[in-house]
């Protein structure tokens, strides 16, 4: 059973470069209201996630709708360990895989071949199965001769195929989709929207930031709406858009 548990989670991120007369401009907001803080240390903070209380279990499929900077980015992000709360507790059960940022991890200064090794031991494959998922992967992307060369010396469409293909040689039991993942050029996008469904369908749990209605209808039955890094509704994907567009309209 996969199950994904967030309890009281605040994800708060420092801000390096502080204006004196943006600080007292920001903090000058309705403390209640107001993403910016004072922490423990005196430094102001933006709270990109706060009192995020949320259970997902086998079968969920959630869309994650929200303005820009609503927290979207940021709660994806807990789900696949990458982001440690700031204070509160995630209890994930089951393999995750998330699809958040094209090329995240690739290294520039080895070989396509080689970072598709790096990247699946980053996955946790067990040594003796890379070499047959490394060929899988080499295979799908059609990069031919290029796979040895330097991923610095990529185009970005090459750069595009190596990741999605790396990041979809895996079946997670809980994935996470930041947006549309890109794929490269046209003759690449069929068999990786194929590849992309077979992942959909196959995970136990499914969460998916987009801004698109007619994918999330397609893809998701339930929807969390974020709002100023706090959930503002969780539930039916109708009622929750409805609520989503109803508030936007009013801020228009």
């Amino acid at each position: 059973m996969a199950s994904v548990v967030l309890e009281n989670v605040y994800v708060d991120f420092p801000l390096l470069q502080q204006d004196q007369r943006s600080l007292k401009r920001l903090l000058s907001a309705p403390r209640a209201t107001s993403r910016f803080k004072m922490d423990d240390s005196s430094r102001v903070i933006v709270r990109g996630l706060r009192e995020v209380n949320l259970s997902l279990q086998d079968g969920d499929r959630v869309g994650v709708i929200g303005l820009n900077g609503a927290g979207k980015s940021t709660l994806l992000r807990v789900m696949a360990g990458i982001y440690p709360p700031t204070t509160g507790s995630v209890a994930i059960k089951g393999k995750v895989g998330a699809l958040l940022t094209v090329g995240l991890g690739l290294r520039d200064d080895v070989s396509g071949f080689k970072n598709i090794e790096f990247c699946l031991m980053l996955f946790g494959i067990p040594p003796e199965e890379i070499p047959e998922r490394r060929a899988e992967i080499v295979d799908f992307t059609n990069l031919g001769d290029f796979i040895h060369l330097h991923v610095g010396a990529y185009s970005a469409g090459m750069r595009t195929r190596l990741a999605f293909a790396i990041a979809t040689s895996i079946d997670p039991e809980i994935l996470v989709l930041d947006e549309v993942f890109g794929a490269g050029d046209s003759t690449f996008l069929k068999k990786a929207q194929e590849r992309m469904h077979d992942l959909i369908h196959k995970a136990r749990i499914f969460v998916f930031a987009s801004h698109a209605p007619g994918l999330l209808e397609q893809f998701c039955d339930k929807a969390l709406f974020l709002d100023g890094g706090a959930i503002q509704a969780f539930g039916p994907l109708g009622e929750v858009m409805e609520l989503y567009e109803q508030t936007v309209a009013a801020r228009s």
